[in-house]
């Protein structure tokens, strides 16, 4: 009887913390609002010779930043307002715009596992900031236009910067922001990097993750993802989807991609199920926007992976790092022997920043936020942008 009455209370203790964490969860996302934003882009390269069929003047205009084709999208995104309770210390007047990379969408921000442990948007709102997290065109409920000629870097560069000039307009919410930081994934900080140099007084401060300025080993490590067309990896799933938007076909790939060294297994799983897209247009032009901001004036903040089991000097100067040869290993964007200290470029990449911060979290791959340094990176981030009154 005394077992059988254990029995029960262990029962009803879990399905009272099971209970409790969906009652939270419906709270926490009645503050979040789903919303579609209108965009468009005119086409900027004019080469008669630039026809429906593919040539070396597409792959030319492409390198140039050159936008193809006018066309109008909308963007799927999610708001959400900080909990009934925000921590005093985040400033009201801030968002936090929200771009994640290829293959991904705007659910990677908020990833329906673990949230305590893996979303960047409940920790953020948890804090007293805002979020806006958006599917860039060709990924997630955005339009899907051409895959190559439309779903590209600079179609991508500009769409954001209309949404940064909707935020500060009020023409989002009804609210007017003072102060938009951009946060990116993989190519969503390499749009960040752009936008800094193209739109300098856009964004008024960027946190970079997973990213660097080494093009040798980008396509190699790309490469090694062995992504496919995703019709014919699940045409059941997948059929409709043009044959210029591809994924991973296998969780080997997925982790080849994205994961290393310390990580929850299940966390994979999940990220595998819920993958997105990468176009041909977005890995063809992605390199040609890993630029410098000369103009930007703002703070950085750059986090990223190191395969290597011990810990280096966080923060000292660029030169230093340099002489000392200090090895970073993300394993897309920076990685094998060449790397040394390329998250450091970043000095040269916006050499009037009011602040440079780099931050490497060891044992981990390209995909921070979904390691066991996640939680750091949060805090790290955080720290970052209330050291600079966002």
């Amino acid at each position: 009887m005394t077992l059988l009455r254990s029995s029960l209370l262990s029962l009803w203790v879990v399905l009272m913390l099971q209970a409790h964490l969906v009652i939270c969860r419906a709270l926490w996302d009645s503050n979040c609002t789903d919303i579609t934003i209108p965009v468009g882009v005119r086409r900027s390269n004019h080469l008669e010779s630039l026809t429906d069929q593919y040539d070396i003047q597409v792959l030319y205009a492409l390198a140039s930043k050159k936008i193809l084709a006018s066309n109008s999208y909308n963007l799927s995104a999610r708001i959400c307002h900080p909990t009934a309770r925000p921590n005093a210390s985040a400033p009201s007047d801030t968002i936090q715009l929200l771009v994640h990379g290829a293959t991904f969408n705007k659910i990677m921000w908020d990833l329906p596992f673990q949230p305590e442990t893996y979303s960047w948007t409940k920790k953020m709102n948890e804090a007293g900031y805002s979020t806006i997290a958006i599917d860039l065109v060709g990924s997630g409920n955005s339009s899907f236009p051409d895959g190559l000629r439309e779903a590209q870097t600079q179609v991508f560069v500009e769409t954001v910067h209309q949404v940064v000039q909707k935020i500060r307009k009020g023409d989002i919410d009804g609210r007017k922001w003072d102060k938009v930081a951009l946060v990116g994934f993989s190519i969503g900080a390499i749009v960040a990097n752009s936008i800094s140099a193209q739109y300098p007084l856009d964004l008024s401060a960027i946190v970079l993750h997973g990213v660097s300025w080494d093009p040798s080993w980008i396509y190699p490590a790309f490469l090694s993802g062995l992504q496919q067309p995703a019709a014919q990896i699940d045409p059941d799933r997948w059929g409709q989807v043009p044959p210029q938007y591809q994924t991973q076909p296998t969780r080997e790939a997925r982790l080849t991609a994205c994961f290393y060294g310390s990580f929850d297994p299940g966390v994979l799983e999940h990220d595998f199920n819920q993958r997105d897209f990468d176009s041909l247009g977005a890995a063809m032009t992605l390199t040609y926007h890993l630029v410098h901001a000369p103009e930007y004036q703002g703070p950085v903040f750059l986090g990223i992976g190191e395969s290597k089991s011990y810990a280096g000097v966080q923060r000292v100067h660029q030169i230093l790092l340099l002489m000392l040869r200090y090895p970073v290993d993300d394993s897309t964007f920076c990685g094998g022997t060449k790397c040394i200290g390329q998250p450091y470029e970043v000095y040269n990449r916006y050499p009037k920043a009011t602040d440079h911060v780099v931050k490497v979290y060891k044992e981990t791959g390209h995909l921070v936020l979904f390691h066991r340094a996640g939680l750091q990176l949060m805090e790290d981030s955080l720290h970052f942008l209330e050291a600079h009154g966002f």
